[in-house]
């Protein structure tokens, strides 16, 4: 009972929008544009830096599943990340979800038992990433994503090794079939054992490219994603000698992607993929 006391609580504080996605906060004023991602248009707001550059780093942020709220972290948390950086910031609207202003990006939500980590999703966000890659004349491409957002950029990273250079991924539910049992005992909701074709991050370490650098941060008291789904994640990818780290917040639960500490590690990743200066 007290397990699920603290799911409904968590479930009721995500119903209030957070952060910089607000108009009125301060911050780089944001541009709305679409992207196609394959067959799906996608919606997302551009925050540019205030260190101009003809070739930038790209900085492209994931929201999580929100199931009871329009996601508006991707934004805010973009909107941080474009504070003296010499490049773009981009909160991508995932497939079928409608963020803050109202705006809708083609696809289907799901029904956020893991089912909207599939194939089709991972491979159109990839390929949207790919165009503004391409249209913003990106150096450098780091993937941000909060929950499933990030096993959506984990997903991306095994499937599509070469599109980035980089990934913060925070609160992942990186082992799927775990985290579906997990969330059965903690919601006893049945929706979380139908059979469903998805991805799952642990099943794609292989697929990481030698060269991309990978941080994980878990929250030590996180009930949604537990540490024990990075822990396997970071484990798999040390017996490959893949480059992944793993960070562990004592203290935090699970939604905690607009903390600083959050932002001193994606800041971390920035500077080792920034080529050396003159």
């Amino acid at each position: 009972m007290r397990s699920r006391r603290l799911f409904i609580g968590f479930m009721l504080a995500a119903l209030v929008p957070l952060g910089a996605a607000s108009p009125g906060v301060p911050g780089p004023v944001p541009e709305a544009s679409w992207v196609r991602g394959g067959d799906l248009r996608l919606h997302l707001r551009i925050f540019r830096g205030d260190k101009p550059s003809k070739s930038p780093i790209l900085v492209i942020v994931l929201h999580g599943d929100a199931p009871r709220k329009r996601p508006g972290q991707q934004d805010a948390f973009a909107a941080r990340a474009a504070e003296g950086l010499d490049g773009v910031a981009v909160g991508l609207l995932r497939p079928g979800y409608t963020d803050l202003q109202g705006n809708t990006s083609e696809g289907e939500k799901g029904r956020m038992n893991g089912d909207n980590y599939d194939a089709r999703r991972t491979d159109a966000i990839a390929s949207a990433i790919g165009v503004l890659k391409r249209r913003l004349h990106a150096r450098k491409v780091v993937l941000a994503g909060h929950s499933g957002g990030a096993a959506l950029a984990a997903n991306i990273l095994g499937r599509h090794p070469t599109l980035a250079d980089a990934a913060l991924l925070v609160s992942c539910p990186c082992d799927v079939p775990a985290w579906r049992e997990s969330m059965f005992q903690l919601t006893k909701r049945p929706e979380f054992r139908d059979r469903i074709e998805t991805l799952s991050p642990l099943d794609m370490v292989e697929g990481l490219s030698p060269t991309v650098e990978v941080t994980l941060v878990v929250g030590t008291q996180d009930l949604m994603t537990p540490p024990g789904l990075s822990e396997r994640y970071q484990a798999a990818a040390a017996k490959l000698r893949k480059k992944v780290r793993l960070v562990r917040l004592a203290n935090r639960g699970h939604d905690f992607f607009l903390d600083p500490a959050v932002h001193a590690e994606l800041n971390r990743l920035i500077k080792r993929t920034r080529p050396p200066g003159p």
